[in-house]
């Protein structure tokens, strides 16, 4: 499965080569590629970030709009930690303000990231 989500990030990512990515999308990819959401040993943080991750791919496989992306991790991705729900918080901001393809990559990029 991640397989064909890997596939889709490629083609969404060549399907835009030519445009920048909005700067809000950028910072979260590279949260995540960082490991910038959580503090270094913070294992409450990193397990609700998993947990958070988890749930982000669980909404990918069943979205089709992005209002639905949107409306799946507010309802199904809860978290207590205030580190992840920082996160979360950005990336339903983004979402609300970037095209469907660019919230595409970025769930397609959380997802493989898990």
């Amino acid at each position: 499965m991640k397989f064909i989500v890997f596939l889709l990030f490629v083609a969404l990512v060549a399907v835009n080569a030519n445009n920048d990515l909005p700067k809000c999308v950028q910072d979260l990819k590279n949260q995540i590629e960082q490991g910038k959401v959580c503090k270094a040993g913070d294992t409450d943080c990193i397990a609700s970030l998993k947990s958070f991750t988890d749930c982000v791919g669980s909404c990918a496989e069943k979205i089709k709009t992005q209002q639905e992306g949107i409306q799946c991790l507010q309802s199904e991705c809860q978290t207590s930690n205030p580190s992840v729900q920082s996160f979360k918080n950005d990336m339903i901001k983004c979402a609300n303000y970037s095209l469907i393809t660019v919230f595409s990559v970025l769930f397609a990029l959380i997802y493989i990231m898990v």
